[in-house]
């Protein structure tokens, strides 16, 4: 027998012979997403009382503060109330301590003013230091101010003291006096040279600052604009005599020249340093018509003193009342010998000077004015 071997064949399925299996199916079924906190959250009745809760303590909170403030407030008497008034006063019109200020000095003006506080154990903080502003604490803002000026210009919590205190509102008005007075006596303090100091830049700059933040939170609707004038003085001794005396003798050439119009030129340059924002502000154009007639008068001054060989008038009263026009009828009057060396132009601008500058029964503006009359032509 024999056996006969053949091929065998198979056939295996096809795609198309058979069932098609997706890749979907050959995977485990995907499980629907279900989170699951560990801890449930408290009904939204327990979190409704709960906000309810929490304002109800801010609000006794905010209450509590208020009512802490007017009980600190109510606590000061009238009569020291006038006593700290009349030191931020006298803080603000101190120039004695300038060295152009000599003949005050020798009368002995601003002895107590320039005797200083006793000074610290340790550093004090920012946070004693808004702690006296809301307390009225004139003593300890004052040993600041001596020993440790550099605290009354740096930002805490965004916001500067001076701001801080201006924010409280008419109650800490004296504080404010105080500050923008501390800031003054800072300048007062400086010489010619000092200005050229990096360390001393530095610190006007933030000086700046401060005022500049002080007129802008003053302009605010519900703000008093009444140290406008104030801020805007201490921010012009801030930039040193040396726009002051730059400024003099830009008008002094209007003076020398007839065609020209000193007066408005003069008043042109204030307002020229003063914000646009500033201009119509209450208090503010009086400030630039003053500092606008001492302008006129230290550089009719200025040109009469150098045909005659005499001193030009000092700069630490810029701006502040009569001063300088006070400050002008004492060099005349000291100089009267020499007065027939000036030239007949400027000696009629200086009659002039005298006659209407001075003249209380008008406004500064209405001074101003006339003044004009004669030395614009107008």
């Amino acid at each position: 027998m024999s056996l006969e071997h053949r091929p065998t064949s198979l056939t295996f399925p096809t795609p198309s012979n058979g069932p098609q299996l997706s890749d979907t199916s050959s995977r485990s079924p995907r499980l629907p997403s279900s989170p699951v906190l560990l801890h449930p959250l408290p009904p939204s009745q327990a979190l409704q009382r709960e906000s309810l809760a929490q304002s109800e303590l801010e609000l006794d909170r905010q209450t509590r503060q208020r009512q802490r403030e007017r009980e600190l407030a109510e606590a000061l008497q009238e009569q020291q109330w006038e006593i700290q008034r009349a030191t931020a006063r006298d803080e603000i019109g101190t120039s004695t301590i300038r060295r152009t200020a000599d003949k005050d000095k020798d009368k002995g003006k601003g002895k107590d003013v320039n005797k200083e506080s006793r000074g610290f154990t340790r550093p004090p903080q920012a946070y004693e230091l808004y702690q006296a502003i809301d307390k009225h604490d004139i003593d300890f803002i004052m040993r600041v101010r001596d020993h440790a000026f550099g605290l009354l210009l740096a930002k805490n919590a965004g916001e500067f003291p001076i701001v801080y205190a201006a924010r409280i509102g008419e109650s800490h008005r004296d504080i404010v006096i105080l500050l923008v007075g501390a800031l003054s006596r800072y300048v007062n303090h400086l010489e010619d040279e000092d200005f050229e100091k990096k360390e001393t830049r530095n610190i006007l700059k933030a000086l700046r600052s401060n005022l500049k933040l002080a007129i802008d939170n003053a302009l605010l609707p519900s703000h008093s604009t009444h140290l406008l004038s104030s801020y805007l003085q201490v921010l012009i001794m801030s930039e040193g005599d040396a726009w002051l005396h730059k400024a003099t003798y830009d008008v002094s050439l209007l003076v020398r020249a007839p065609d020209e119009k000193p007066v408005a030129s003069a008043e042109e340059m204030v307002r020229r340093f003063c914000t646009k924002e500033l201009r119509g502000a209450g208090g503010v154009e009086e400030y630039i018509t003053n500092a606008a007639l001492d302008l006129v008068i230290m550089a009719v001054w200025s040109v009469a003193a150098q045909q005659m060989g005499a001193d030009p008038l000092p700069t630490h009263t810029f701006a502040r009342d009569t001063r300088t026009y006070s400050m002008l009828k004492e060099a005349m009057e000291e100089n009267k010998g020499k007065l027939v060396k000036v030239s007949p132009r400027i000696r009629r601008f200086l009659d002039v000077l005298l006659e209407r500058a001075g003249d209380t029964k008008k406004s500064i503006p209405g001074r101003l004015r006339d003044v004009q009359e004669v030395l614009d032509g107008e």
